[in-house]
């Protein structure tokens, strides 16, 4: 194969004016690394902060960008766990390197086989959503919560977790902003959905996180919803937070914290991930497999090729909701 590729190449963190397509070598790997042929690759929230500067890790620049995806492992380094993974076509998530390009490596342990009748286009959004949702699902669980709040509830995770709800036995209370997200969420099966731009909208919110007990939250907006929703919570609750959608810095009410008793904590799936046992993940991998590319789909709502990323982008942050935006790489 050759020794150079084409990528997508982040030069300084100033969102998509920082981009641009070139030439690079092919990376080289270590002995718990696989070099990967990139099938698709996706674009999702975090690329957007990261792109800026705003992500939990930064790359030294200039850095390829993107984090997860899609493709068949064409080369290992030499542990056994990497080894076994040569010839396979794998999910997985690259946050140190990064996915937009034709070839990109990642750890062995972020690669997941995948199912014969997972697509390349469910397999480039395998892990990001799924198992974030997956993960909440189990925490909301462990905290013994009979129902779970979602802000953000009209996006692809928001409509899995709809659908991972109603398979644990969970209520999940979608927040929108627009009317229109109502309809996406009732497609998918959310029967508890509340538009946060309504008059009676943390009325009713509290009404019902009261009555299906609903001690849990999961934020990705922050701003002035965080202590809207957090104040809807029963005492005792705990709010995890781990977007800023709204770019606003996150409010809240000192009488939740001191007298009510509720928490406010950070959720980030890579750190999660690091705290669970290889049986936990094992587990966890499995029901990603029984699930994915059967009970769950994610819609896609638009493919580019690899070199037009910074137009896909633009498309993406104009209509979020609408679904997943994937990138191909070209063969040459």
């Amino acid at each position: 194969m050759s020794k150079t590729m084409h990528a997508v190449m982040l030069n300084e963190y100033n969102g998509s004016s920082g981009i641009a397509y070139g030439e690079i070598p092919v990376p080289a790997i270590n002995s718990n690394e696989v070099l990967i042929k990139v099938h698709a690759a996706s674009i999702n929230p975090a690329d957007l902060l990261f792109i800026h500067g705003n992500y939990g890790i930064k790359r030294d620049l200039p850095c390829v960008g993107g984090m997860e995806g899609c493709g068949t492992v064409i080369a290992t380094g030499n542990s056994l766990v990497a080894r076994m993974l040569k010839g396979k076509r794998v999910a997985f998530v690259s946050e140190n390197y990064g996915s937009w390009a034709q070839y990109t490596k990642a750890s062995a342990m972020t690669c997941m086989v995948l199912p014969d009748a997972v697509s390349d286009e469910q397999g480039a959004v395998f892990f990001v959503n799924p198992a974030s949702a997956l993960a909440m699902i189990r925490i909301a669980k462990k905290q013994k919560s009979k129902a779970i709040v979602q802000t953000a509830g009209a996006s692809a995770l928001g409509r899995i977790l709809v659908k991972l709800g109603q398979e644990f036995g969970i209520h999940i209370i979608s927040i929108v902003r627009k009317e229109e997200h109502i309809g996406l969420l009732r497609k998918a099966g959310g029967a508890h959905i509340f538009n946060s731009q309504s008059a009676a909208f943390e009325k009713d919110l509290r009404v019902l996180c009261y009555d299906l007990g609903a001690t849990v939250c999961f934020d990705a907006v922050g701003g002035d919803l965080t202590g809207q929703v957090l104040s809807a919570l029963p005492d005792g609750s705990t709010l995890f937070q781990y977007g800023r959608l709204s770019g606003s810095t996150t409010t809240l009410n000192a009488d939740d914290l001191v007298f009510r008793s509720k928490r406010i904590d950070g959720f980030w799936a890579s750190d999660w991930v690091k705290t669970q046992s290889i049986l936990d993940l094992l587990t966890l991998q499995t029901s990603m497999k029984k699930f994915i590319g059967s009970m769950i789909q994610t819609e896609i709502s638009k493919t580019f090729p690899l070199e037009q990323t910074a137009s896909a982008i633009s498309h993406y942050q104009s209509q979020m909701t609408a679904g997943k935006v994937l990138l191909y790489p070209s063969e040459s």
